[in-house]
């Protein structure tokens, strides 16, 4: 074969290896552009393991050599693994999973110590990055348009008005709220600060499971669902909170493989909480 032909394969293959990189990188969810301060050192705090619902527990156990509180470990680590992950070429991070030792425990002991938790409205989420968007699968997009302009109906048909002359309210669901900590002794957060130099706090304040049972023909349905919620609060080193609200999305019913939930379910709630806390 001539050498100029050759050379043109040669050229091809490196053409094509180019392209086919790039587009594989473009369907890559980036959690991270543009949205960190490098300089600035964010403190990871697990889900107290007395917070953890999960209604479908006995199904995922069904197969496995494991406990229930070894479970909800396995969750609760690899939860944070991912997380930690995801920001940490963004900024630096402290984790209490990572960096485990009787100062970690005692200092995530004194957190657990000075908070208590209630549910209050989330926060309005951030706008997502429209190169994100693009790369989220269309029928998902399609799916959380319909649900975001299902829940504004709800939201106008809640307002109180007048109707036929009578005064008219409808009830609002909950959907809307998160579980959000309270913390008690401020001086607290701000001692591990100083100590270790934290700027935030991000708490990861439940960690739930929970079978979608407001429709009563989803009972034996194939295409039942189960939501997997993770609701969390961002804090910076004064105690002041600086956003609260969770990540969700919905798992089939029947799923009952841990390793799944983790793969395939976590990453788009971590996407979500991290979109929300950019400072």
């Amino acid at each position: 074969m001539p050498k100029n032909m050759i050379h043109k394969l040669l050229l091809l293959s490196v053409l094509f290896f180019i392209v086919n990189i790039t587009a594989f990188s473009q369907t890559e969810l980036d959690f991270n552009r543009g949205k960190f301060d490098k300089s600035k050192t964010i403190l990871l705090v697990p889900f107290d393991a007395r917070i953890y619902f999960n209604d479908a527990t006995a199904q995922m156990l069904s197969n496995e050599k494991m406990t229930h509180d070894e479970l909800m470990q396995y969750f609760r680590y690899q939860f944070n693994l991912q997380l930690y992950n995801s920001i940490i070429d963004s900024c630096k991070v402290i984790s209490f999973y990572t960096d485990n030792t009787r100062v970690d425990q005692s200092d995530i002991d004194s957190l657990y110590s000075i908070i208590s938790y209630e549910w209050i409205p989330a926060m309005e989420n951030r706008p997502e990055d429209p190169d994100d968007v693009v790369k989220k699968n269309f029928f998902v997009r399609k799916k959380e348009e319909k649900e975001r302009k299902k829940r504004q109906e709800e939201l106008i048909d809640s307002q109180t008005r007048i109707v036929n002359g009578e005064i008219y309210q409808k009830q609002v669901k909950k959907d809307d709220h998160y579980l959000n900590i309270v913390i008690h002794q401020k001086e607290v957060l701000e001692e591990i600060s100083r100590r270790r130099n934290i700027d935030y706090f991000l708490f990861i304040n439940q960690f739930e499971i929970k079978g979608i049972y407001n429709d009563p023909y989803l009972s034996g349905n194939p295409n039942a669902q189960r939501k997997f919620t993770v609701h969390f609060s961002l804090y910076d080193s004064s105690g002041n909170l600086v956003h609260g609200g969770m990540g969700e999305t919905k798992i089939p019913f029947d799923l009952s493989d841990k390793d799944e939930l983790v793969r395939t379910y976590f990453p788009e709630v971590i996407r979500q909480i991290i979109l929300n806390i950019g400072f």
